[in-house]
């Protein structure tokens, strides 16, 4: 019996290791370039300071490659009383440049995308939480 389990475990850790591993989600790498292409594409809207304590909008979107290598988003959470930040922040999306992807990354961000976030404060400036800085606080 210790035999068969012990040459069960040989065979199935030696599977294990021939797998290839499985590509959970868009890496961080990817994502960090997306954020980059945003503010490369937009640079007029964004800003570099810490976001204010109460921002004027959070805009989250689930942004994907369409057939043609173009960015596209579809509105996960808006603000219904500032329709122009939705805008603009859809507006940077589509003007953000093509990154370079590996085929993993390019197969998913095809088939599900990433989540990321617009922090505007209120002059209608933003930065993108993957690359914001930490919001100020209030007192």
């Amino acid at each position: 019996m210790q035999a068969k389990t012990l040459c069960f475990s040989f065979v199935a850790g030696l599977l294990l290791a021939m797998t290839k591993p499985a590509f959970a989600g868009v890496p961080e790498d990817v994502r960090k370039d997306f954020a980059h292409a945003v503010y490369d594409g937009s640079p007029e809207l964004v800003h570099n300071r810490n976001p204010q304590p109460l921002l004027r909008a959070v805009i989250v979107l689930n942004v994907k490659l369409d057939e043609a290598e173009h960015w596209r988003a579809e509105v996960v959470r808006t603000n219904d009383e500032q329709p122009e930040m939705l805008a603009r922040a859809m507006e940077t999306v589509r003007r953000a440049p093509a990154i370079s992807l590996s085929d993993e990354a390019r197969a998913e961000m095809h088939r599900n995308g990433l989540i990321e976030a617009w922090l505007f404060d209120n002059d209608g400036s933003f930065q993108v939480k993957t690359l914001a800085k930490t919001q100020s606080r209030g007192f």
